[in-house]
Parts: C-alpha cells; structure tokens; sequence
C-alpha cells in the first residue's frame, strides 16, 4: 500500500436489544394486592367488545347520508364536461364538506369517507394533511406518492449531496479499500409524471382489457327474456370502460397557506383535460373561509358545492339516547363523571372521540379499582354470575364500604346471616342487582315521556336535551327538582287542544315498552285522552254552590284585610270547570307515576356495582394540567423517578437529584431576574457537597469546572425548553422568571 493514500478503517458497535415484546395491560395489574382484578378486566372486555360495536355502527348510520351524497356527487362531477361547441369545462368538481370544529373527529370521518371512495368510486385517492403542505413540490409529491407509489423527489440540498457522491465515487475507485455505497436514484415527481403515469396505467386499451378481466371474472347470468337484464348488463360494460377519476382531499384546508392553495388549484386546472382531478376541501369553519383563502381569480376556477357533517351535539344525543341511557349497558356513570366528561365536552373540544374515550377509562377504572365491580354484569348473567362466587370473593365485598353501608341499614336478625352466611348473602345481592336492572328498565322510557311532556314549555324548565334531565335524575329526585315543578305549573295553564297533542306525543315515546309500570302509565294517559276528545260528557261538579251565592255578596263598606279574606276565599272556592277537574286529576295522576318510576338511583343501596362517581380518579388524566405535573415533578422527582436517593420534601435540595430538578428548585429563591454567575456558583456548590440535605447554599470558593459549567448550562437550556426562564435584553447576564 502506498503512503500517500490514507486509509481509514471504521468500526461501530450496535447493541442488541433482543427479541421486540408489546406490552399487555395485565402486566400493569397489581395481582398481589387484587388477586381477582384478572377477573374484572376479563369482564370489562366482554362489555367493552359490545359497546365499541353499537358505536361503530351509531357512527356509520349518522355519516351515512352526507357519505352517500359525496359518493354520488363524485360520481356524476365529470359527466358532460364538454358543452355544445366542443368546447371542454375547465372548473374543476369541488366538494366543501363543513366538518365543524370538533378536530379530533375529523380523522375518524375522512378515513371512513377515504376507505368508501376507494371501494365504490375510484382507486386513485389521496388523502393530504396540511403538515404535507409547506410547500407546492411536497405537496404534489405527496400526491403522486399516494396514487403512483413513487418515490418522492428529493430537495435541492439532497440532490447536490447526491451529485458530491457521485464525484467522490469516481475519486475511490483507484483506492485499494473499496467503500461500498448504494446511491438510491428517486425520480424527480410533478404533475406531468402524474399525468405520464394515469395516461399509460389507463389508456383505451388497458382499460378495455381490464373490462374484458372483469366480464370473465363474473359469474355468468341467467338468461331471461326481459329487456332489463340487457340495458344493465350495457351500463355496465359502459362503466367498466370508463376511466377512473383522481379525488384529491384536503383534510384541513383551513391550516394550508394561501400561496401553495392557490398555486395547487393552477395545476390542476391546467391538467384537468388530460386528469379527472376532483377536490375534496374540508373546513371546519364556513365556505367563506375559502374564499379568504383564494382570490376570485382562482375561487372562479372551482365549481364547488357544499356538504354538511352532522354536529357533534346531535352525535353526543344519539350516543346518549341509543347507548348511554339504556338498561342494556349495566355500567352507568355517576353524577359527577357525567357532568365532567360532559362539561369537557360542550366547553372544550367538542369532541365525540375524546368523549368516548373518557367514558371507556371511566369504565376501565370502574372495573380496575372497585371490587363490587365483579357483579356489574347482564341482567340475564345475574344468576350464573353470583353462583360462582366464591367463599373468598364474598369476604372481599363484604370488606367493602358500600356492602357494609348497606348491611348497617338491614334488620339487625339479617345482619349476622349477611356476614356470615355465604348463600344468605348470594339471595341478597341478587335481589339488590336485579332491583337495580329494574330500575334501569321503567326509568329510561319514563325519562323519555317527562322530557317530551316539557320540550315545547316556555323556557324549557326540563331543558332542551335530554342529556339535561338524565343529568338532574342521576344528581337528585327529579320530582323535587325546580324545573319539574315549574312543568307542571306550565301544564296547569294549557288549553284543552294543547294538553291533549302533549299527551299523544308522548305516549309515542313508550308505545314499544312493554314493562308493566310504563304500560300501566300509557293506559292511564291513553284514557285521559279520550276523555279530552270527549269532553262534553264530563259531569259538572256542583259541590260549592252555595257557598259562592254568599261569598260572592261582598260588603259595601270593608277594611282592606276583610275585602283581602273575601276575595281569596272567592278564588279558593270558585267553581271548577269540567276541563279543570279532568286536568287536575291528569297532572296528579302523572306525578303519582314519575314518583314512582324516576327515583334517584344513587339513593339505592349497593349502586356502586354499576355506577362509577369517583371524579378525582380522572380528573387529572383526562384533563390534565401539564404546568402542574411538571412542577411537581421537578420538585420531587423521587417519586417519579422510584429512586431512594431522591427522596425529600419539596423545599430540600439533595446533591444526587437530576441537574435541571436542581437548578429549578434555585430558581425559586430569586425574583424576576436571575443572575446567571450566583446561579452557577449555587449549583455547584449543591452538587459538590457530601452532605445528603441542604437548605440553604453557601457561596463556592473555587471556580467552576468545565464539567459543572456544561452541567449548569444544560440544565437551564431544558428549563428554558420548559417554559420556566428565558433571555432578557434588560441584563446580559440574567435570565427572566416566568412562573411564580
């Protein structure tokens, strides 16, 4: 080898990280300490399994029509593009689909509406996010790469590292030490290799061939004589030979910038007589955004017409009405989780996924931390779920407060046989558990009956949705609730006519329930409706007569508080009509049902089983406060940490804490502006002491290493990435605090 070439010899050391495991959540329970919470979560599957499909199903029935319009929008968009004269449309096929601001859904809808595109009109889609979108070259990247699987093309920097390699590549091959290098060659994309492409993929002839594909593929029909058969088989060679269409959809249109929008829809439009190019914009906001967004010039340019998402408030009602307040789930949530997930709901994100998300670790928590959880099972599992029970599980429910909050309020003979007899207390908890199925069962329906009694009152006393009535019966007894007293004062006012359509729309409500209860309540309303109808043939009550021909006479000459007496007893005793009786004993008759059917289910015992309430188990998970976890944290990290060297009190500093915990608890001591040097001298001396507390920091009489210098200014770079510091122009040496 000679001596003027150098030869350099590199070797690396890659650590083996064996076999990759995914983690499962039963490697996250504590079955030493809950040894029959395996039990629970395999329950808590079961239940989840068949509520995620009910949602899966609620979610494709509300999208369902808007989906059907984009389907046949698309399909039709490109049909007589030519006018009379030959002459070719250039506007290209826009459908604005209003999504609405609920952001975390928006995902959900367009891979649903992506996936049925792909299915029943076209196979060229492509889906584009605005984070593909900086610039006009990654955004028609991005789009060939979807619909051709070409490689992206590379960026300028790239190309000319490219280009040096290929010098440095002719450079090495006189050298005896051969360096392999693969150059990876990507073709450079744009909207005439789409163009190549789609003309090539489908010409005249490959498509005819592909029809041919088809038609042999097929199973072949049977012959009949009617014409029907003959044009559908027309049609559908004709379909077969038609070109597919290329859909484009920009997920969030709104966060693209004007420039690369405008110069996007240029492109399209000048190939769109070669490109079946049809656009799908989703805006969260109104159609007036894109018109901010482009200039007439290029708005002119699209022929748009707009599609509109169901709201998530109508999603959150149907969720609610068809899953949440049914007796088929047996897990409810308590008051307080409702009102928590639901406030976060209407005055955060808006949100459906996010909702449902709560609601699975509401459920996930019920089931991981309350062992009376184990009952919380099917009406129809009630028998086979309390029979295996054994001797040890009922010792463990019976060790819970709740169990024991109810035996207390049980006869004092039935208390012993509660604790000590295990079939005494299987008979118990079934009775409890089918009580509480039966509860579940008249209270919806009735629910249903009192919010439609009071949907079109003044002020909507019960509330416009129902979401709002159900929140009142989980929180009290909706009988003594304001709202349900001012109902029925609203029903005490209403004319004849009126009362009697109320009633017939309600009754529509619980016209399928066949529970006892409620049918006793449909029979009763049923029969004051006829008696409505038929009014004339009311007796009239005749009872006070005699006593209105006296009070009636009032005196000539009276003090105030004498003609005040009069003229109430008049109004007490003012003879009712027919229509006032039958109205009085309709309004008592319904409240003598809703007192009966609308009970408060946090009253009964043993309804921790279903109802999950503990707020504070959530709270900080599902809306959590990241300023607070990271302040706490860096103030004891021995507890996140699960180190015993850091284990202290908020206000100590220990030399064997990470540096920024270190430097953050420092900080603290000082006011607006940090000096930088008093800072550095106070880290050093912490980290530098053999002490294992200290309180206060004394001045270093040594400078600062290299080493405790580095340390320092790593720790308040992380500090400054945190948002706790950051640079002042006021002090070249000092930082500025920003939290106090």
């Amino acid at each position: 080898m000679s001596s003027n070439i150098s030869v350099s010899v590199s070797k690396g050391c890659f650590a083996y990280k064996g076999k990759s495991r995914k983690a499962k959540y039963i490697d996250y329970l504590h079955l030493e300490d809950d040894k029959y919470v395996k039990n629970r979560m395999k329950l808590y599957d079961n239940l989840w399994d068949d509520l995620q499909v009910h949602i899966d199903i609620l979610r494709a029935d509300l999208n369902s029509q808007i989906f059907e319009d984009l389907i046949t929008f698309t399909s039709t968009c490109h049909k007589d593009r030519y006018t009379l004269n030959g002459r070719f449309i250039g506007e290209i096929p826009t459908a604005v689909l209003i999504t609405g601001v609920n952001t975390p859904d928006h995902g959900v809808m367009f891979s649903n509406l992506n996936s049925m595109f792909k299915a029943r009109v076209t196979p060229l889609v492509a889906r584009i996010m605005s984070k593909d979108c900086s610039r006009v070259s990654m955004l028609v990247a991005s789009v060939v790469q979807q619909l051709t699987d070409i490689t992206v093309s590379l960026d300028d920097d790239e190309l000319c590292a490219e280009a040096a390699g290929l010098e440095n590549e002719s450079i090495l091959e006189n050298t005896p030490v051969k360096l392999k290098k693969n150059i990876r060659h990507k073709k450079a994309v744009n909207m005439s290799t789409l163009v190549k492409w789609y003309g090539k993929t489908y010409s005249d002839s490959a498509v005819s061939t592909l029809a041919q594909i088809r038609e042999k593929t097929t199973s072949p029909c049977k012959k009949k004589c009617g014409n029907s058969e003959v044009k559908t088989k027309v049609v559908e060679n004709e379909s077969s030979k038609k070109k597919p269409l290329v859909i484009l959809m920009l997920e969030d249109s709104e966060n693209i910038s004007s420039n690369v929008l405008q110069d996007f829809i240029l492109l399209c439009s000048s190939y769109l007589s070669s490109l079946p190019i049809v656009l799908v914009l989703g805006i969260a906001t109104a159609v007036t955004a894109i018109h901010q967004l482009l200039p007439t010039s290029v708005s002119s340019l699209l022929c748009m017409e707009k599609f509109h998402a169901p709201p998530a408030s109508r999603y959150l009602t149907q969720l609610m009405d068809k899953i949440i307040m049914t007796s088929d789930l047996p897990f409810k949530l308590g008051p307080k989780v409702f009102h928590f997930l639901l406030d976060i709901f209407l005055y955060h994100d808006f949100s459906i996924t996010n909702f449902i998300a709560g609601f699975k670790y509401s459920m996930t928590e019920h089931f991981l931390s309350n062992p009376l959880s184990l009952l919380c099972c099917y009406e129809t599992d009630i028998a086979n779920t309390v029979s295996r029970l054994t001797h040890s599980q009922l010792e463990d429910l019976r060790r819970h407060s709740a169990f024991m909050k109810y035996v207390e309020g049980t006869p004092g003979h039935e208390q012993i046989k509660l604790i000590t007899d295990d079939n005494v207390t299987k008979i118990k908890i079934s009775e409890q558990l089918q009580a509480m199925h039966d509860l579940h069962t008249r209270k919806f329906p009735s629910m249903r009956f009192l919010h439609c009694l009071g949907l079109n009152l003044p002020k909507h006393p019960l509330g416009k949705q129902i979401r709002e009535l159900y929140s009142t019966c989980l929180s009290e007894s909706v009988c003594e609730s304001e709202g349900y007293k001012q109902t029925f004062n609203f029903l005490r006012i209403m004319c004849c006519d009126d009362l009697h359509d109320v009633l017939g729309l309600c009754l529509n409500t619980i016209s399928e329930v066949k529970i006892s209860e409620v049918r006793n309540l449909y029979n009763d309303v049923e029969k004051f409706r006829y008696r409505l109808k038929h009014l004339d043939e009311e007796m009239e009550d005749s009872e006070h007569e005699n006593i209105q021909s006296e009070v009636r006479i009032l005196p000539q000459r009276a003090k105030l508080h004498e003609l005040k007496e009069k003229l109430q007893l008049i109004s007490s005793s003012r003879k009712k009509s027919p229509y006032e009786c039958l109205r009085d004993e309709i309004l008592n008759s319904l409240d003598n049902h809703f007192r009966n059917l609308l009970q408060c289910p946090m009253t009964h015992p043993l309804h921790e089983i279903f109802y999950f309430n503990d707020v504070s188990a959530i709270r900080d998970h599902i809306k959590a406060a990241p300023r607070c976890s990271i302040q706490h944290a860096l103030s004891q990290p021995g507890k996140y940490l699960s180190c015993s060297c850091c284990q202290c009190d908020a206000e100590s500093i220990l030399p064997s804490m990470p540096d920024v915990c270190i430097v953050y608890k420092l900080h603290l001591e000082c006011g607006t502006l940090v000096n930088l040097y008093d800072w550095l001298q106070a880290f050093v001396v912490v980290i530098s002491s053999k002490g294992t507390d200290m309180k206060k920091p004394t001045k270093a009489s040594k400078t600062p290493s290299l080493e405790h210098r580095a340390r320092f200014i790593r720790a308040v770079a992380e500090l400054q990435f945190l948002g706790f510091v950051k640079a002042t122009q006021r002090k070249t040496d000092h930082v500025t605090r920003l939290t106090w």
